[in-house]
């Protein structure tokens, strides 16, 4: 049980969120449906749903607030809310929520029967009801998921099958969604018995690797080894019954989501699967796990027979995983000829586990080598957008005397902690006022849309913050500064007023789809010339922006409720033909006054993330400094004695050429000209100060 103080905070914090973001929309009558958003966004981080979209509708026996459709088909999630308004915390008898999720079932059933014909056909439920009947003959799993901002007795609800449907009751109340939020792992431990789960333990060779203290280059000592590996092999049927059974949940700290097999790889696994399964073992690199502990009897000669498994994460091997899982679900003839190999680490100090399990999968990753750390809210992006939320004052509104700051909440949590401690609460929300409050998924959002990306957004808010997050890694080391800060609220004042013209005309549904095609659309048809920098010093976007944003809302509203027939609106949505085909065959010439608020072309400057920070411009300005016969020099050099690779002898060239031209270049041709210098000098060939200068300022670049 969470002690009382804690869960009464939490609870606190909590409706302070919904407040903070029921002032954003302006809308104190919508507080349900921010509350199911919260809670569907707490289940994604913790690896229990894919993503899931709001959908309120109430009638006769019937409620639901939500849904989400496994990528793979594989089930349907319900969501139904019990959600009050409560000054403190509250309890909600089991045989209300027994009741809640008896509608959820009932209004699940009442479509097969097409319920639609009842519900009005601009509304959201509508296309949830369609899409319920659509996949009737493919769907018989069905996880009726009861969130609360109440707590519940421990009640047991058994699965039920109705009609050849297993409906499967999970209910998420306030203590339970306190103790995913709280426990630093952000999720459940998994927890098995081999036997109980799939009818057979495993065979191992156990390796005990002791702690040794080695001494780093700078002096430094540190403490490497102190674990345990397991090394064995799962069954196919083995591995298959625990994705059954915990599903995404076992890949939550493999930061790669798989979904479905659409890389060459997983074409590849599958293949294998489906046509040579007893070649499986040869083929497949395996997977790579952690455990907190694992049960095992010890049966000699080093031979181990694991019987449980604690905590039990895959951090590399998710694409092996889930590839058998979709391959059999429907056949599993291939299962009995499957075998995976596998390794399994046990630290000795669990404590060390956030720092290893990145090193685990970038070591073993040979594929796309994002690491679990990308993912996190400490890395240094998000720490220098929170100082720069916490010390840049934004302009008064045109009118106005009072300057006020964008609260920037890093992790969950942050602002109602904040203003919890401040002792004048009212001076702290005239400083922050809680429509200026925003989290890193709406900065995804923000930046996602800013870059014509809605089919992104549209997938959900974890889904939009890790497709942002991967993009940010491959930019490189990225640090925001005033300019990029600036840009960004400005990105957030037009999502929101566009949002705030999208709730104004009335549409029944998809408000949040709507806005973001509208602001992708205003991005794409504007070439991203939009004054970002007149919107932040006014806090507001323009009159002609504004009525531009409302011809193009009702364009994008009509165009999705045209194209989607017998197709779930929220689903097209999240399909890049749907942003493809809204591009080619809605044309709304921009307004002649808000062509004349344009940035003028040839005076654009990269935007968002793509544009340079302090440091970076330093390192460009350095390398645009280096004579252009240093560059020709070097490139000859690389090949005449093949020690540069071509493409490195082609970018030296181009450096070259830059110099003639006076054309500063980007970012990451200026990372690799230091590094072609680094490499240069240390092969012989004999640079000049200012190069050597270059060379000492940047030698960390050598190990990039």
């Amino acid at each position: 049980m969470a002690k009382t103080e804690e869960l009464r905070q939490f609870y606190e914090d909590l409706s302070q969120e919904i407040i903070n973001k029921a002032a954003i929309d302006e809308t104190e009558d919508y507080r349900e449906n921010i509350f199911t958003q919260i809670y569907i966004d707490y289940l994604c981080e913790a690896a229990e749903i894919e993503d899931g979209n709001v959908c309120f509708h109430e009638g006769r026996g019937v409620k639901v607030n939500g849904y989400s459709i496994a990528e793979d088909e594989s089930y349907f999630a319900i969501f139904v809310s019990i959600y009050k308004n409560n000054p403190d915390v509250y309890s909600v008898p089991p045989s209300e929520a027994i009741q809640m999720i008896n509608r959820a079932k009932q209004f699940y059933l009442k479509c097969l029967k097409n319920y639609q014909v009842e519900i009005e056909e601009a509304y959201a439920a509508f296309d949830l009801a369609r899409s319920i009947t659509e996949y009737k003959d493919i769907i018989d799993e069905v996880k009726i998921i009861l969130m609360t901002n109440g707590t519940i007795r421990s009640t047991v609800i058994e699965p039920e099958e109705i009609d050849g449907i297993t409906f499967e009751p999970t209910i998420w109340d306030l203590e339970r969604i306190y103790r995913v939020c709280t426990s630093g792992a952000a999720r459940e431990k998994i927890e098995f018995n081999l036997k109980d789960l799939a009818g057979k333990n495993l065979q191992a060779i156990k390796i005990d690797i002791p702690e040794v203290e080695r001494t780093e280059k700078n002096g430094e000592s540190v403490q490497s080894g102190g674990y345990s590996s397991y090394l064995t092999a799962f069954p196919g049927d083995v591995l298959y019954k625990i994705y059954e059974t915990y599903d995404a949940r076992l890949l939550e700290k493999n930061v790669r989501a798989f979904l479905q097999a659409r890389g060459g790889v997983n074409k590849g696994i599958r293949s294998t699967i489906l046509d040579n399964p007893e070649m499986f073992l040869a083929y497949n690199n395996g997977i790579s796990a952690t455990a907190e502990a694992i049960k095992a009897v010890n049966k000699g000669d080093g031979i181990y027979e694991i019987t449980d498994l604690i905590d039990f994460q895959i951090v590399n091997g998710g694409q092996t995983t889930a590839s058998i899982f979709n391959a059999c679900i429907k056949n599993k003839e291939p299962l009995e000829h499957i075998y995976v190999q596998a390794k399994i680490t046990v630290l000795n100090n669990q404590s060390q586990m956030d720092k290893v399990v990145p090193q685990i999968s970038a070591c073993a990753n040979t594929q796309n080598k994002v690491q679990l750390a990308d993912f996190s809210a400490n890395d240094e992006f998000h720490q220098a957008m929170e100082a720069l939320s916490r010390t840049v004052w934004a302009p008064a509104k045109t009118g106005g005397e009072q300057q006020t700051k964008w609260f920037y909440e890093r992790a969950r949590g942050q602002y109602a902690d904040t203003r919890s401690r401040e002792k004048n609460v009212k001076y702290f929300d005239s400083i922050y006022p809680k429509a200026q409050y925003f989290d890193k998924l709406e900065l995804a959002r923000y930046e996602n849309v800013w870059e014509q990306l809605p089919y992104i957004t549209s997938k959900g808010g974890q889904a939009s913050f890790r497709d942002f997050t991967i993009r940010l890694k491959k930019r490189g080391k990225f640090i925001p500064n005033q300019d990029y800060y600036q840009e960004l609220i400005a990105k957030a004042i037009l999502y929101r007023r566009v949002r705030q013209i999208v709730r104004a005309q009335q549409f029944q549904g998809f408000w949040a789809n709507i806005a973001d095609y509208t602001v992708a659309y205003l991005s794409y048809k504007s070439a991203q010339r939009i004054d970002l920098q007149k919107i932040w010093r006014q806090q507001a976007t323009s009159e002609e922006i504004d009525r531009m944003a409302e011809t193009v809302s009702n364009a994008i509203y009509n165009y999705l409720t045209e194209t989607c027939a017998g197709i779930n609106t929220t689903q097209w949505c999240k399909k890049e033909i749907c942003w493809n085909e809204i591009k080619e065959k809605i044309n709304i010439p921009l307004d002649n006054d808000v062509v004349k608020g344009l940035i003028p072309l040839g005076k654009e400057k990269p935007r968002g993330i793509d544009n340079p920070d302090d440091g970076e411009n330093e390192m460009i300005t350095a390398v645009k400094d280096v004579p252009a016969d240093v560059w020709f020099t070097i490139s000859s050099w690389g090949k005449e004695t093949g020690i540069l690779q071509g493409y490195q002898c082609g970018i030296a060239g181009t450096l070259g050429r830059y110099v003639g031209w006076h054309k500063a270049p980007s970012v990451k041709q200026a990372r690799q000209g230091i590094k072609i210098l680094i490499i240069a000098n240390r092969r012989g060939l004999t640079l000049d100060d200012a190069c050597k200068e270059i060379i000492s300022k940047y030698a960390s670049l050598e190990d990039d």
